[in-house]
């Protein structure tokens, strides 16, 4: 394929595939020629992640009198990335993207960067999920659908949004596009699956560069539909931060004697990164995170392992467990060595901020049996979860790496424990009192955040067990895991937090979703 020829096609897919989208515009703003926007702000500046309905030369964000020019992601000029810096802490400022001539590409907006790192504030309000990804088909198997249609994943996050979050968590599956598991497995609905999502998008070639060739027409085919299509541009006023897991190295987590999926090949760690890189924003730079820890930049963009902070009212730290995940037994990671260092000093360190939320991407408190676990239970032939059966490939050091982790976000004296985790396509809530027969110096608060984009009843369906507690973990469940789609909304004050989560299945109606109330609502005190 020729570059002419490339061009075409991409070109007329990307145009065709948002075009018409559920809720593509609102009556109050004109997103012009934006087909998606992502916003993320710190408290000194802004960084946007856009596409647009065709290729653009130059673009640049204006605000007030400053201009800050855009850098193009992809090899046509339609994903565009544009940091904002030297602003001002806890202030609302009105952005305008206009194109390289100087007309404008949509109406302006308003974004508000964080308080200052040493201010004062007394609430912030956060909406966190997991597993929006997967394609817009509705596939009907096994009785629950595969993926929710786009158009319902929508309704979903814009009832969130009707709490006024803000900022939002996204942890991890943003996209589910497996690439060499599927092909190796057998069975009708393997074939069925490869067949039905290979046939939408296309299939990648190993052998080509990834921008600039057929492979970045499959990339951004399954991406746009996926993730562009998704958010459109309903959070552009609301940062949003967004982590990967497994399926945004475009693979499922596994281990067996045919193959081994993590850490992630080169190949497939260049479509995670590629996948970051067009659709939405690193995490941005924070004088207390290294600049040295892996993924990140020079300038303190990073990539894999992130934290946000609101004033000395709360901080978040957020940490990819798939990208640098070792194999090495008793001294194997999921978090790369110097990673866990700065997340064990963060958590120690009580004097900066009053509340610490850890968000990884693989669960804490609850396990299905999947090989890239903190846990080393697998379905036993009893048809429970056990470690009578060794898990194969799993890695003791894996577990060791939890321990020091939930050693140190137990061991808090001032703070309320709280870790929030993705991945399980539930709702949960739940207190870690013991784990690997040692007890914490306080319990720990675990929650699973809800699923947008993935069909009831996943976990059970596929794996032919629902999520659980791990044998060798004690934990007081408040909320058992619920398989429904939903979202968690965090209150925090100076005092305390307030989970509440949200859940919701198909047999309520779609409509029911415009009027979603909490399934459970749990305060945290400080002690």
């Amino acid at each position: 394929m020729d570059r002419r020829e490339f061009l075409y096609q991409a070109g007329l897919f990307s145009a065709s595939a948002l075009v018409g989208m559920p809720g593509a515009a609102t009556p109050q703003w004109s997103e012009g020629r934006i087909r998606h926007l992502i916003p993320l702000s710190n408290h000194d500046s802004i960084r946007i992640k856009a596409s647009f309905a065709e290729p653009q030369s130059g673009p640049h964000l204006k605000i007030g009198a400053s201009v800050f020019p855009g850098r193009r992601r992809d090899s046509q000029g339609r994903f565009w990335s544009f940091h904002a810096t030297g602003l001002e802490s806890d202030t609302e400022y009105e952005l305008l993207l206009q194109a390289g001539g100087g007309g404008p590409l949509a109406e302006s907006w308003p974004v508000r960067t964080a308080p200052a790192l040493d201010a004062s504030k007394e609430h912030l309000r956060v909406l966190m999920y997991t597993c929006a990804g997967g394609p817009d088909d509705a596939q009907w198997l096994n009785g629950e659908w595969r993926f929710l249609p786009v158009s319902t994943r929508r309704r979903l996050l814009r009832r969130a949004l009707d709490f006024r979050p803000d900022i939002a968590i996204g942890i991890g599956d943003q996209t589910y596009f497996d690439q060499w598991i599927s092909p190796r497995k057998r069975g009708g609905q393997h074939a069925a699956n490869r067949e039905r999502i290979y046939g939408r998008y296309g299939k990648f070639d190993r052998d080509r560069p990834l921008f600039g060739s057929n492979n970045e027409i499959v990339l951004t085919r399954c991406l746009d539909e996926q993730i562009a299509s998704l958010y459109g541009t309903d959070f552009r006023s609301i940062p949003l931060i967004l982590t990967q897991d497994d399926h945004d190295y475009f693979e499922n987590d596994e281990g067996t004697d045919e193959f081994v999926t993590f850490p992630p090949g080169n190949f497939s760690a260049r479509l995670g990164r590629a996948q970051q890189s067009l659709y939405f924003p690193e995490f941005l730079p924070d004088p207390m995170r290294p600049v040295h820890l892996a993924g990140s930049h020079a300038d303190g963009i990073s990539e894999s392992y992130g934290s946000f902070r609101w004033g000395e009212l709360a901080e978040f730290l957020l940490y990819d467990c798939r990208r640098f995940i070792s194999l090495a037994g008793p001294s194997a990671r999921f978090v790369e060595e110097d990673a866990e260092r700065w997340i064990t000093a963060r958590t120690r360190d009580e004097t900066s901020v009053r509340h610490l939320v850890h968000v990884p991407s693989t669960p804490f408190g609850w396990t299905a049996g999947k090989w890239g676990e903190w846990y080393p239970d697998v379905l036993q032939a009893d048809g429970r979860l056990g470690v009578e059966q060794p898990k194969p490939y799993w890695q003791s050091g894996w577990f060791s790496q939890h321990q020091r982790l939930l050693s140190a976000i137990g061991g808090q004296k001032s703070r309320v424990p709280v870790v929030v985790s993705g991945d399980l396509h539930a709702v949960a809530a739940g207190r870690i009192l013991e784990s690997g027969g040692t007890g914490l110096d306080s319990p720990v608060n675990v929650f699973l955040s809800g699923s947008i984009g993935t069909g009831n009843g996943w976990p059970s369906n596929a794996r032919g067990i629902g999520a659980s507690p791990p044998n060798d973990v004690t934990i007081d469940e408040r909320l058992e895991p619920v398989e429904r789609n939903g979202f968690s909304i965090l209150d925090i004050d100076p005092d305390g937090l307030t989970v509440r989560q949200f859940a919701w299945d198909r047999e309520l109606g779609v409509e029911a979703i415009d009027t979603l109330e909490p399934l459970s609502e749990i305060r945290l005190d400080r002690g």
